[in-house]
């Protein structure tokens, strides 16, 4: 593959997004944190609060609202589906996959390929290479990917490097054959040495949880709080590498599509924080005005901060976007960036979900 594909016969027709009802506030912690600290995270990233997932609710909750939204707004039933992908940093369960779990509450057919991938905020492009090549190989024409994600529930509230900046949301994205052809590449890197920049060490086979061991409270260097039960980032290391390698895979992409980037009309970007999208683009060289922003509201929403994006600045428009580039990089450490035009995608707009929905 040699870092990219090339496929033809997929597109994205409909993208929907959900965000929870309540939220944080950056300003509910200045008695905790200080005002002047909070003001100049806000100035730093871009955000005034999060989006936090009610008590109870998951990414797959959300992600089943996202997907009924979808259905009723395309009219496409949950039978015409052939296929499920699932991208998740934060799964209902160890064991099993979440897939089929969300098959049976959406009611789609048991004839279908149901597929779980953990991955962070790469997730979304993955998604549609993994939604792309289940198209491309002939085994769908339609393909149903979810991407969803609660990691507030992972964030220590003594850590504000964390708890001001991550929220939770959902998206449904119906791919579908193409009539025409629709050429798309995608390209990707990964630095699995990176690992514990971005991670939580305990809760899987390699560090049970331990009562008096893996909960106990800690302080970082920065003054952040938080247990081996709890997410941690080195910021300075994942921007370095969201940076360095963002910048390589949009212009690998857009050279293998012979694209400059003035021909680009958008650069969806991963929104970490407003900073880094900022920083990205400039080293794309990329018009600002086709950058948008989106995480003023909700904060870094991780794998679905892209499809979020494109659901808060294009709902109900049909914009003339022939040649769009994503781009996402995050835990692992990896990062994947894909090519494609998205002149016919229909972009619902954003709902946000109150109080707690069916769960199973």
């Amino acid at each position: 593959m040699k870092n990219h594909a090339r496929f033809h016969k997929a597109k994205l027709q409909t993208v929907a997004a959900v965000t929870p009802a309540k939220r944080l506030s950056l300003l509910d912690f200045a008695d905790e944190f200080g005002e002047s600290a909070l003001k100049r995270i806000e100035k730093l990233t871009g955000i005034e609060e999060v989006s936090i997932a009610e008590e109870g609710m998951t990414s797959a909750d959300y992600c089943c609202e996202a997907a009924r939204i979808l259905f009723d707004e395309t009219g496409i039933k949950p039978g015409e589906v052939e296929s499920l992908v699932y991208v998740t940093e934060t799964p209902d369960y160890i064991i099993p996959a979440t897939a089929p779990i969300i098959q049976h509450r959406l009611g789609i057919s048991n004839d279908t390929i149901n597929l779980d991938l953990r991955c962070s905020c790469a997730g979304f492009v993955y998604g549609l290479f993994q939604s792309f090549m289940l198209i491309e190989c002939g085994a769908c024409d339609n393909v149903l990917l979810l991407v969803g994600n609660t990691p507030s529930r992972y964030v220590n509230l003594k850590d504000r490097a964390l708890l001001m900046v991550t929220g939770d949301a959902a998206g449904a994205i119906l791919l579908t054959k193409s009539k025409t052809d629709n050429p798309t590449s995608f390209s990707f890197y990964v630095d699995g040495g990176g690992y514990k920049h971005i991670y939580i060490p305990a809760g899987g086979s390699r560090m049970p949880i331990q009562k008096g061991i893996t909960d106990v409270l800690e302080y970082d260097d920065e003054g952040n709080g938080h247990t081996l039960e709890n997410l941690t980032m080195n910021g300075l290391e994942v921007m370095n590498f969201a940076v360095r390698h963002g910048k390589d895979l949009i212009n690998n992409v857009m050279s293998d599509m012979c694209w400059t980037p003035d021909d680009v009309d958008l650069f969806a970007i991963h929104q970490a924080n407003e900073m880094m999208v900022k920083r990205i683009a400039k080293g794309v060289k990329a018009d600002m005005t086709k950058v948008p922003i989106s995480l003023k509201h909700t904060g870094n929403c991780g794998l679905v901060s892209i499809p979020l994006t494109l659901c808060n600045t294009f709902e109900g428009v049909r914009p003339e976007l022939k040649k769009a580039v994503a781009c996402g990089f995050g835990s692992g450490l990896i990062a994947a960036a894909c090519a494609t035009c998205l002149a016919d995608t229909n972009f619902i707009k954003t709902r946000i979900v109150s109080g707690k929905q069916e769960v199973c």
